[in-house]
């Protein structure tokens, strides 16, 4: 067991060596110096890789450049197997067989080939390394340099110079742009763009000449000959430009469409006229206005989403690292939006039928909307159906109606069937259920009460403890104003199961009894109760003659008697006011008459029999009349004897 494990192992080392050393034999290394690429390093050179023997290579050659030794005594040495390229004693490559035979070519051609190479990229080198080629440079960029300041001088002197000549062509080459009269463009923002402009033009000119300047000045030199700038710079520069531009294209159409929004209110009355359809307003000027506006505020969300997209898809192309990202930012939105595309495309079909039905149900409910209207107006009767059930049940019968519309719909909506839209149903459905308990029962409850009909609009009601004047019915509340203007909000469920006492139903047909009670002593006959009672009763305003008031002796207690005086009113409205009345009335005749109204609880002590009626009713001189007074002897003998005051 142990032979065959270890003849597994050495069998997998090996073909592991093997893998490793045919990769490394196919490799193809360049040797690259000073961007420029010499030749390809192909085989290994026992331990050492191509990767090895080409950075080696580049080492070496960068000593040589440094030192400034010269090319010309290169030459090869055959070492048996193998060609070494020398330089002072200094191998500098070593060629195969292997190298060789991959090359196509012997090791004498193949080491004439690398040596007149080396030679070339030596002496290139140490040209561009030597002082006089550094001194060139170094002049060449001077020039340079003072070109491109001359040149900026001279934008600076002549820009300017345009910017004031399109400032004077206002009036001149640019004039306003019109529509129907009316100035869209003034030349002042016409001469502002191309003055924009034209700053654009030498923004672009000063960074196509630092572009033009910083390039062949680094390719001047050996120590930056070999930065990869060209494509760096080029993509700052460059987004410099869109930067800028993309800021004047936003600025401009926003500058745009704010003169137009204010040039839109100028217009009313003259370009913007009201829509009319045989006489009849369709749309006035000033909704017009506001639409008009509207668009001019999607045309500005439009237009930064349309730049913001172009713009770093552009950015993103100038630079090599994210040219993919410009491709995959455009993904990022056409992707979905031919998908929503598509999706509606399939949609179409079932969007038709959800319009059919739609359409169909929103005429249905016109028609019923007009029955229940001429119901309500009495056009059309029904037996058993008052009038004022018209609109709750329209409400009722419009709300069946659109359930119902919503029940066909549903299975034409996009996902309808997807589990995910189901869930979120019966989720939603769960939450109503347990969340409306009290508002079903509110609503039931207003149901009830519409086909009870217990009260209307404006009767004086009593509902439990609430006294008032129903304002408003609801499906869910009904609200009463107190007579302190209080609007109190009652659910319906309470309502429904309160009792409700209604003063207004039988008012106008009956009247209204409104009742008070007087408590008066047995010295004065009822009948004379009676007559101040009436007499009170008639004299009150808002109470009605026919049915006549009339009086109930309710009790006949221990000291007084109760007299109930009822009287009729067609107004419970003001039943306060009339109350309050009737007591002022029924005081002033009794205290006319000069008949004290009695009171159970009158517990003042009394100066002798002095009445308890207002002195300014009393007569003059009226003095109470003291206490009678009889001897003991007649409580004695049962005889009376004459009175001592």
């Amino acid at each position: 067991m142990n032979i065959l494990l270890s003849a597994f192992k050495y069998l997998a080392f090996s073909l592991i060596i093997f893998i490793n050393v045919a990769l490394s034999q196919s490799a193809n290394i360049p040797v690259v110096f000073s961007s420029d690429t010499l030749f390809f390093i192909k085989s290994n050179i026992g331990p050492f890789t191509p990767q090895q023997r080409a950075a080696e290579l580049k080492q070496k050659l960068s000593t040589i450049i440094d030192q400034g030794i010269n090319a010309d005594s290169i030459t090869s040495v055959n070492a048996g197997d193998h060609t070494n390229i020398v330089l002072r004693n200094v191998i500098l490559i070593s060629i195969t067989n292997e190298d060789a035979s991959l090359a196509g070519k012997t090791k004498g051609e193949l080491s004439k080939e690398y040596i007149s190479i080396l030679k070339k990229e030596i002496n290139s080198q140490n040209q561009l390394h030597s002082s006089k080629n550094l001194l060139i440079s170094s002049g060449i960029t001077l020039g340079l340099l003072i070109i491109l300041l001359l040149l900026l001088f001279l934008f600076r002197k002549i820009f300017p110079k345009g910017y004031t000549f399109l400032e004077k062509q206002e009036g001149k080459i640019f004039k306003p742009i019109k529509f129907r009269s009316q100035e869209i463009l003034t030349e002042e923002s016409i001469s502002s763009f191309f003055i924009v402009l034209l700053k654009g033009v030498r923004l672009a000119i000063t960074l196509a000449l630092f572009y033009y300047f910083i390039t062949n000045v680094l390719e001047l030199f050996p120590w930056t000959k070999g930065w990869n700038i060209k494509p760096i710079l080029g993509g700052i520069l460059s987004s410099i430009v869109l930067i800028a531009a993309t800021f004047v294209v936003v600025k401009s159409v926003f500058a745009f469409l704010k003169i137009f929004s204010i040039k839109v209110e100028s217009w009313k009355g003259t370009v913007i006229k009201s829509v009319k359809v045989k006489n009849a307003e369709v749309l006035s000027e000033d909704r017009i206005i506001e639409q008009i506006k509207l668009v001019i505020k999607v045309i500005n969300f439009v237009v930064v989403i349309i730049v913001a997209y172009f713009f770093f898809t552009i950015l993103f192309s100038f630079f090599s690292f994210s040219k993919t990202w410009a491709s995959t930012l455009i993904g990022y939105i056409i992707d979905p939006l031919i998908s929503v595309l598509k999706a509606f495309v399939v949609f179409l079909p079932n969007l038709f039928t959800i319009i059919v039905i739609v359409f169909v149900t929103r005429y249905v409910l016109k028609f019923i909307k007009f029955i229940f209207k001429e119901i309500e107006k009495g056009t059309i009767s029904f037996n058993k159906f008052p009038n004022d059930w018209a609109e709750p049940t329209y409400k009722i019968v419009r709300f069946l109606l659109i359930a119902f519309a919503g029940i066909v719909i549903y299975p034409y909506l996009p996902g309808s069937n997807s589990q995910a839209f189901q869930g979120v149903s019966i989720f939603l459905g769960i939450l109503f259920s347990l969340g409306s308990t009290s508002a079903i029962a509110n609503m039931v409850g207003g149901v009830v009460l519409t086909y009870m009909r217990p009260f209307k609009i404006g009767d004086r009601v009593k509902i439990a403890d609430t006294t008032g004047d129903i304002i408003e019915k609801t499906l869910l509340v009904t609200r009463v104003r107190t007579i302190k203007n209080v609007d109190i909000s009652i659910p319906n469920a309470m309502v429904l199961g309160s009792h409700i006492i209604n003063f207004s139903s039988s008012a106008k047909e009956k009247g209204l009894i409104l009742h008070t009670s007087v408590t008066i002593g047995y010295d004065v006959p009822w009948k004379r109760v009676h007559e101040l009672l009436i007499s009170a009763a008639k004299q009150t305003g808002n109470t009605l003659t026919e049915p006549t008031p009339f009086i109930l002796q309710t009790s006949l207690d221990d000291s007084y008697v109760s007299y109930e005086l009822n009287v009729y009113t067609d107004n419970p409205g003001i039943m306060a006011k009339i109350y309050s009345e009737l007591h002022q009335n029924i005081q002033d005749k009794f205290n006319e008459a000069g008949v004290e109204i009695m009171s159970p609880r009158y517990s003042a002590v009394r100066d002798g029999n002095t009445t308890a009626i207002p002195e300014e009713y009393l007569p003059k001189g009226y003095s109470p009349r003291p206490f009678r007074i009889f001897s003991f002897g007649n409580l004695f003998k049962g005889k009376s004897e004459p009175d001592r005051e």
